[in-house]
């Protein structure tokens, strides 16, 4: 077991880091940019560091299908496919603030086997493989030490999507409960940041399999947990909670309301 997905991860490792030199080449230029959706945009740094991703997967596992976020989508119903966001963090990116990453997942017999999330700003690579626990930069990492919501730093994204009562309402219960909330603008590193204590909890109410794949396995490997209201996904789970159990089990309980 010891070896088990490892050259998988060793390929999403070096091709995250390619495609990173793209979007580190391109940081602080002016880009092209379309709006997908309102304040939702894709650049064509996106499709290019995609386009190099898939690339590097197709050369070494033809075989293996590809979900992307934008434009690279097929063999999804095979036992295994890659899960991309070449880009997360486009708004940062384009904004010229430094935090954004590269996503890459390997989705295999229904669950995440390997995962990087990589932020070439910085050179952070966070990387898991299941049952081979989580890493910053080849350094074993494990989510942080808070034991009280009181004391947590808690990161969330996409509350402006919800409709304006559920807006209300949630923007409150963090205000009563929190004194430390972060919106970083991209929720892999978001996550990747919890999987390591530098955030103790991520709330997130909105995310999609590409923002959450390879962040999961880091949580979980980081010795921390993945909720979501009717079981975990992350091909079906739209909202998640995620730091160590106690902080979790605390959150779902007395923040959101619901059932543990």
């Amino acid at each position: 077991m010891e070896k088990y997905f490892q050259a998988e991860l060793d390929l999403a490792c070096k091709a995250v880091k390619e495609a990173g030199q793209i979007v580190r080449n391109k940081f602080g230029r002016k880009s092209r940019r379309w709006q997908k959706a309102p304040g939702d945009f894709v650049s064509a740094v996106d499709l290019a560091s995609e386009k190099s991703i898939a690339e590097a997967i197709q050369e070494h596992w033809p075989e293996d299908g590809i979900m992307s976020e934008e434009d690279i989508n097929f063999g999804l119903e095979g036992e295994r496919f890659w899960i991309i966001d070449p880009l997360d963090g486009t708004m940062n990116f384009l904004r010229g603030m430094p935090f954004f990453s590269l996503s890459l997942a390997l989705y295999s017999r229904d669950e995440v086997a390997a995962g990087v999330v990589y932020d070439p700003f910085h050179e952070e690579l966070f990387s898991a493989r299941k049952n081979g626990g989580a890493y910053l930069n080849g350094r074993e990492i494990s989510t942080g030490t808070v034991t009280e919501l009181v004391e947590c730093c808690i990161a969330t994204e996409y509350i402006g999507y919800l409709d304006s009562v559920k807006k209300r309402r949630m923007l409150g219960r963090l205000g009563e409960n929190f004194g430390n909330i972060r919106m970083p603008g991209s929720q892999a590193l978001g996550l990747a940041y919890t999987a390591m204590g530098r955030f103790d909890l991520s709330y997130l109410p909105r995310s999609n399999a590409w923002d959450m794949a390879a962040g999961s396995l880091l949580i979980t490997e980081a010795g921390g947990e993945i909720w979501a209201p009717g079981g975990y996904s992350c091909l079906k789970s739209g909202q998640i909670t995620a730091g160590s159990s106690r902080l979790v089990k605390k959150f779902v309980e007395e923040v959101l309301g619901g059932e543990y």
